[in-house]
């Protein structure tokens, strides 16, 4: 089936005409899998790079076929032809859905973040049970759009958040719901790595597209331009603002969600939210790439794990490396530092959070084994051992089998994600500190309020 960019254009002008208001009507129950044969039947839109890991993983529950697969990169479906024989394979997702539509139950999306939406919103309006990879969207209303559609068709969701199921995530949540500590005070996100993100921004001479890329379905929802190699397929996309969603789209939600669920944030919304920035970006892009380095505070009203008073959140993701070292104002506090030199770790990660409490500190690395206490009295405190879970991708595939939820259902994970979303509002309008009106779902700011709909 040849993509027509109109159809792609049309489609998403429909859903999101029809879904940027929060759904308040009843709430069906999920429905469970029924297939004959005991197995779910799932299909995986996109085969390589993140979505070769989910694949990978969700391949490893027993009770699974993989049945279908799309990739609009035709080198990439050659690997999996060779891998699944039997499974049924496509170019275009649109023709997977029309084709398999009765066959499938299930499916992760995984591909770059500007066609997740398009593709999640008409899976689910098939009553397909989603797995899709973060960042989940890539605005306010299509966050509300996701969190409408998942109640509507009573269909299992999971955002891509495979730490949440690891030790130390799960120890921070524990930490958090039992106030060991006392009440929250601040949160220090930081992930200050090198990267693919970190690289100059530059546009090549445009070339054609490889023969074995549909670079029109590859776009999906994007402006049209022309293909260049290095920049955008297969991993360069997630520097564009209308393509990706920056550095925070890309670690955010791993980072945030066990301070979201600890703290049972639920449907909360930062009061403020400010971003200072830094962009090394040849001119002619500069206004059209996330930046290499930010610093975004938002501040929340008080909530019980917060003892009931504000409380704010700081997300740093200046590089730390010594060759590519950024302003210290985009890098974690040297606080952060010597109270991670207390710990086993002996440093501090360039991945992780610190949470302060009013007793003390939680410290976690971005990383499966443990999370850290450092109590302000010096009293030796070690993070609770917890009984092993499944897998993030396996409990995904029992909640289908099943009928429940699975634990970063869209019911709170679009809440979080208009938080991150906020933060990458902030970040277009650098400098200004905006306020949120959460009953009419806008800004104090006529220029970020424009981007509320499309971040592009």
């Amino acid at each position: 089936m040849k993509i027509n960019r109109k159809d792609f254009i049309g489609l998403g002008m429909a859903f999101a005409a029809s879904g940027c208001s929060t759904w308040d009507g009843g709430f069906p129950a999920i429905t469970a899998v029924r297939s004959p044969n005991g197995l779910l039947r799932h299909a995986s839109i996109g085969t390589a790079n993140m979505a070769g890991g989910d694949i990978k993983s969700l391949r490893s529950h027993p009770k699974i076929e993989m049945a279908a697969f799309c990739d609009v990169d035709a080198k990439y479906l050659d690997r999996m032809k060779k891998e699944f024989p039997k499974a049924h394979f496509y170019r275009d997702w649109r023709e997977l859905l029309a084709k398999e539509g009765d066959a499938i139950d299930s499916m992760n999306i995984s591909i770059p973040d500007h066609n997740h939406t398009i593709v999640a919103a008409a899976a689910m309006r098939k009553g397909k049970h989603i797995y899709l990879q973060k960042p989940l969207c890539k605005s306010h209303a299509e966050a509300a759009l996701l969190r409408d559609l998942a109640v509507r068709n009573g269909v299992v969701t999971q955002m891509g958040a495979q730490y949440t199921a690891f030790m130390a995530d799960r120890q921070t949540v524990e930490l958090l719901r039992t106030g060991a500590l006392g009440p929250v005070e601040r949160v220090y996100f930081f992930s200050t790595r090198k990267g693919l993100s970190r690289r100059r921004r530059y546009l090549p001479a445009a070339v054609p597209a490889p023969a074995h890329l549909d670079w029109d379905l590859w776009l999906g929802t994007a402006a049209v331009r022309p293909y260049a190699p290095e920049v955008y397929h297969p991993l360069i996309w997630r520097v564009w603002r209308d393509l990706g969603s920056g550095w925070i789209g890309d670690i955010g939600c791993h980072l945030m969600s066990a301070i979201w669920k600890g703290m049972s944030l639920g449907k909360a919304a930062p009061l403020t939210v400010v971003a200072e920035t830094q962009t090394n970006a040849e001119d002619n892009v500069k206004d059209i790439v996330w930046p290499t380095a930010t610093h975004i505070t938002w501040r929340f009203a008080g909530v019980p794990a917060s003892g009931g008073k504000p409380f704010e959140w700081e997300w740093f993701d200046g590089c730390s490396e010594p060759d590519n070292l950024a302003p210290a104002q985009f890098r974690p506090p040297a606080e952060i530092e010597r109270l991670f030199e207390q710990t086993p770790a002996k440093k501090r990660p360039h991945e992780g959070k610190a949470i302060k409490c009013r007793d003390g500190w939680i410290l976690q690395p971005h990383a499966k084994d443990a999370a850290y206490v450092v109590r302000n009295d010096g009293k030796p405190m070690k993070a609770p051992q917890l009984p092993a879970v499944p897998s993030h991708y396996h409990e995904f595939v029992d909640a289908c089998l099943e009928g429940h939820k699975a634990s970063t259902d869209f019911d709170w994970t679009t809440w979080m994600m208009e938080t991150i979303l906020a933060g990458e509002i902030a970040e277009r309008v650098a400098g200004t500190k905006l306020a949120w009106d959460p009953k009419n779902r806008v800004f104090d700011c006529i220029a970020a309020n424009a981007f509320l709909k499309s971040l592009s």
